[in-house]
């Protein structure tokens, strides 16, 4: 289980998100060794920045009920507030 209660299993379980902006994405592409890393991994965002908001799933390619794309919002009933409803944390980082 993840910090957030979700279950990330399978062979990535203990992946990251890595959020990086267009030029940082090119680095981590074309770094030649590690030391062209650290200032990828040092690269920090506001989570002010971030758009955030339930999906039907990631994983592979099923149906999706409501026929849209699967990283269109999908409106869950039931789910906990999130921070769009109110402050529930002050910030991810």
């Amino acid at each position: 289980m993840d910090g957030w209660g979700l279950t990330n299993d399978g062979p990535n379980r203990r992946r990251m998100p890595l959020f990086l902006t267009p030029e940082l994405e090119q680095q981590w592409l074309s770094a030649k060794d590690e030391d062209a890393l650290i200032p990828i991994f040092n690269y920090e965002t506001s989570d002010q920045e971030l758009d955030y908001y339930p999906l039907y799933t990631l994983r592979g390619y099923p149906n999706r009920p409501y026929g849209k794309h699967r990283y269109e919002p999908y409106q869950w009933s039931d789910l906990p507030p999130s921070a769009q409803d109110g402050p529930i944390q002050q910030s991810l980082f």
